[in-house]
């Protein structure tokens, strides 16, 4: 029977983030990156708790900045060195600073230039713009680098040793590109915070991003160098691995329990159109810095969405595909088999096209 740390550190990073991942595939590489923690449980609950505390604290006082958090150095270097070492961990310092500056250290919620309802928008809006750009760099960078090296550790079914030997520069390559390019963005996407409210930003709130842009990049490649270093330990250590195996085994058979790892929940297509909507109003609003009247808004907003539901609708023609094809080639071997024994197994070669 396992202590209640133990307990508590594997449904915080292992078998809990295998349930969320689960039901919310757009989630993986998010939470439960990176689950080595719960080896530690003491850690494990501790740092997730002290980053939401701090950060929450930090945006609730606006501790180190007067008007937007990119004014100070270190909240941009701490959420983004937590972001490329664990996700988990730097959407847990994302969503704690934003709480607290959304909600207490910013308390202004309407002016005296138009309704109540405008007066919202234009006030409270482009706080969630400056948040949703923070998280490109926090968590959607590091993903998008996870993805790639995972896409690379599945190619013909590479061993985790040499997977790890190929996919660190890829990870560390994109981590160098996504913040070197977001930094040099920022200063323009940041722009909603001011504008929509007249004066044009400050020179506090841009100078991090135009002075210390390499400060910034090199918290995010330090971070991920050690994370893929903490990884090749738990890869090329046998005692480390067997614990993490040990761990993550006993994390899947208690999920197994209730569902069925294999098969993942199947979104319909309402919830999939919504996350269609959700992802394209959430790219357009970040890039809503660069576009200057509604309409332009409106015809990005709509470009993506067309795109995403183009790409879902070939995604799934393509799975179609796949299928089909399977679906031929077992007949085919099944035919071979059974004409092998002298039956007349060509009948099989006729595909139950309702099996598609």
């Amino acid at each position: 029977m396992t202590d209640p740390f133990t307990r508590g550190a594997e449904a915080f990073w292992v078998s809990g983030p295998l349930r969320i991942q689960r039901r919310y595939q757009s989630m993986r590489g998010v939470v439960g990156d990176w689950h080595g923690l719960a080896l530690f449980p003491p850690l494990a609950i501790a740092a997730p708790f002290a980053v939401a505390v701090a950060s929450f604290f930090i945006g609730a006082q606006t501790v180190g900045y007067d008007v937007v958090y990119s004014e100070s150095l270190f909240i941009l270097v701490a959420l983004i060195g937590l972001g490329a070492f664990s996700t988990q961990l730097g959407l847990i310092g994302l969503l704690g600073l934003a709480f607290g500056d959304f909600f207490l250290g910013n308390r202004q919620w309407t002016g005296a230039q138009g309704s109540v309802v405008e007066e919202v928008i234009r006030i409270r809006v482009p706080f969630i713009i400056t948040y949703l750009l923070l998280g490109v760099a926090v968590i959607f960078i590091p993903r998008l680098g996870k993805t790639i090296g995972l896409g690379i550790g599945r190619w013909r079914r590479i061993p985790s040793n040499v997977a790890w030997l190929l996919v660190t520069p890829v990870v560390i390559v994109v981590s160098w590109i996504g913040l070197r390019t977001w930094a040099a963005l920022a200063p323009t996407l940041i722009r909603p915070r001011f504008v929509w409210r007249g004066p044009n930003p400050t020179v506090e709130a841009i100078q991090n991003f135009q002075v210390e842009d390499s400060m910034l990049v090199a918290a995010g490649v330090l971070a991920t160098v050690l994370r893929q270093a903490v990884l090749g330990i738990s890869i090329y250590w046998p005692a480390v691995k067997r614990r993490l195996d040990l761990l993550e085994a006993r994390a899947h058979l208690e999920v197994a329990r209730k569902h069925s790892l294999s098969s993942p929940n199947i979104p319909t297509k309402g919830r999939r159109f919504a996350g269609d909507l959700a992802s394209s109003f959430t790219a357009s609003l970040v890039l809503s810095g660069i576009l200057e009247t509604r309409l332009i808004w409106f015809g990005v907003f709509t470009t993506f969405l067309v795109v995403r539901l183009l790409r879902r609708r070939t995604d799934r023609r393509r799975r179609l595909d796949k299928r089909r094809h399977q679906l031929v080639l077992d007949a085919v071997a099944r035919a071979l088999d059974d004409a092998g024994r002298g039956g007349d197994g060509f009948e099989r070669l006729l595909v139950d096209e309702q099996q598609l």
